[in-house]
């Protein structure tokens, strides 16, 4: 059987290519994209191999949900029907070029990780990412569950944001919109956003919450809070060399710096900045809080179409990914053709 996949041909160059589907082993399962959303930030990189390089063509994608269509002979944990998260392809099955990660491919691969290991099933027993769906989502509406999976378990696990802090974010794109949303949420006394682009502020208040947003130099309360030691918690959410100097200087000389971001390989962090006591490279475990997301979506503190702006079928994916890199978009999603 072969398949359409959305691949990188070239540096900045995208294209539509075919391949063959790819074939399960005894612990996988073959499964069908629903939906695949567009990184604001690592697809672009990738396509201009500046993160992860590899040959082209580069099979991109790592928002997907997909639904099984066949399980391998021992697969346990997934049926067909499921519906589950993050296809993968391997380099093998894209013949000269790689896959990184995939997603944009009609069909993918999931691993029941936990029958291979002989573990029981749960969202939290492994570091695993291809896990069951906990909620009924259309099929965008999921895929925006990843970048918040992504973000809520780094601002509550990996960041240890608590009532009472004071948050910094630096990156107002839909990644520093969720951290923002999330420390709210894990009950932060005092969360600002820091930005180059003054647009972003009214869904900086509406949507995650901010006491402020900031484009431009800090005013005198941000530089009253750097003053009496920094912020507690300050999140680099943007992938830049100039962002983790806005972080360390939010910090001032007690708050802790959490790398989230990726720097493409052109424009790397100062090793210098990034080897400061109060500085840690963070990422995240999304299968530990998907129940806690759908908690927080059943009470109304988020709301899944908030986080998905445009859809587009397969066949206009170059105006999808055109919006992204424009910054005239939120989250792009693409639906395979019917």
């Amino acid at each position: 059987m072969r398949m359409k996949a959305i691949a990188a041909t070239a540096v900045g160059k995208l294209g539509m290519i075919e391949l063959d589907a790819p074939k399960p082993g005894e612990f996988d399962c073959l499964v069908k994209l629903e939906a695949c959303a567009i990184c604001n930030s690592t697809d672009h990189k990738l396509m201009m191999h500046q993160f992860y390089p590899g040959p082209f063509p580069t099979v991109l994608g790592h928002e997907s949900v997909s639904r099984v269509v066949e399980a391998g002979s021992k697969v346990r944990n997934f049926k067909v029907g499921d519906r589950v998260f993050r296809q993968r392809l391997t380099d093998a099955q894209v013949p000269g070029g790689c896959s990184r990660w995939g997603g944009f491919s009609e069909y993918g691969i999931i691993t029941d990780e936990w029958a291979k290991q002989d573990k029981a099933y749960g969202p939290e027993s492994l570091p695993h990412d291809q896990q069951k769906l906990l909620i009924d989502a259309t099929p965008a509406q999921a895929t925006a569950m990843i970048t918040l999976m992504e973000t809520l378990d780094c601002a509550a696990n990996n960041c240890g944001i608590a009532a009472g802090q004071s948050v910094a974010i630096v990156g107002s794109g839909p990644v520093g919109q969720a951290f923002a949303m999330f420390a709210r949420c894990l009950g932060a006394k005092t969360v600002m956003a820091f930005g180059r682009r003054p647009d972003p502020a009214v869904r900086f208040k509406k949507v995650s919450r901010v006491d402020a947003y900031i484009a431009g130099k800090p005013g005198a309360d941000v530089q009253a809070i750097i003053q009496r030691g920094g912020f507690d918690k300050v999140i680099e959410a943007v992938g830049s060399a100039e962002a983790l100097r806005t972080s360390l200087e939010l910090a001032g000389t007690k708050g802790q710096v959490f790398v989230y971001g990726v720097a493409p390989d052109s424009n790397p962090y100062g090793k210098d900045d990034l080897a400061r006591p109060n500085v840690k490279r963070v990422g995240a475990r999304e299968g530990r809080v998907q129940a806690q997301l759908v908690d927080y979506v059943k009470a109304g503190k988020v709301r899944l179409d908030d986080w998905v702006s445009h859809q587009f079928p397969f066949n206009r994916f170059q105006e999808a990914f055109d919006l992204v890199f424009n910054q005239h978009a939120l989250k792009a999603v693409l639906l395979p053709d019917a």
